[in-house]
């Protein structure tokens, strides 16, 4: 009868481990980061970030991809999430550091017209797995092309069309030498 019960016992620790690796999604410091990101984008925004929040499992809402094994976020894909005929805002690239596997990042057509006093794309450079960041029809003019960039030195991808980038861009070449692809 023993037996039995230690069987029992040993089938639900399993069941509700299982259970949990399933259900508990991706890690609470990306969840936070996540929702502090979005409450930094201002409005109007649009399903996408409708569909975060609370204390569900951030890999579960639109936009989002986790790894299956570690449940960290690897792609966010928040294209047109503003529009691109509102007021520009300056977007704060800090709120990204959590997302420690990040390798893609699509921010289309959002109205980004810059980024927050020493919260700009240098702050990404933390993001040792980003190959992609797609900021293509935005409001960002040529003070983008600055050392910045350079910091960047696991991109592999990046879109800056449809900006408002004026005169010679032959500094973004000396900029993107490690973009391979």
């Amino acid at each position: 009868m023993e037996e039995k019960w230690v069987r029992a016992i040993v089938l639900l620790v399993l069941v509700s481990g299982w259970y949990c690796s399933c259900c508990c999604g991706c890690l609470e410091e990306e969840r936070i980061a996540l929702l502090n990101l979005k409450h930094s984008i201002p409005p109007p925004t649009d399903y996408v970030l409708a569909s975060w929040g609370g204390h569900g499992d951030c890999c579960n809402w639109v936009g989002i991809e986790c790894n299956i094994t570690t449940k960290r976020v690897f792609q966010l894909s928040l294209n047109y999430t503003r529009g691109w005929d509102v007021e520009g805002w300056y977007m704060n690239s800090s709120l990204f550091s959590p997302l420690e596997e990040l390798k893609s990042l699509f921010l289309t057509g959002n109205s980004i017209f810059g980024f927050m006093k020493n919260e700009g794309l240098e702050k990404l450079s933390s993001l040792s797995n980003l190959e992609v960041l797609d900021l293509s029809n935005n409001q960002l003019n040529n003070s983008i092309l600055s050392s910045s960039l350079a910091s960047l030195s696991s991109l592999k991808v990046l879109n800056l069309a449809g900006n408002q980038m004026e005169g010679s861009l032959h500094v973004l070449g000396n900029l993107l030498h490690n973009i391979t692809n």
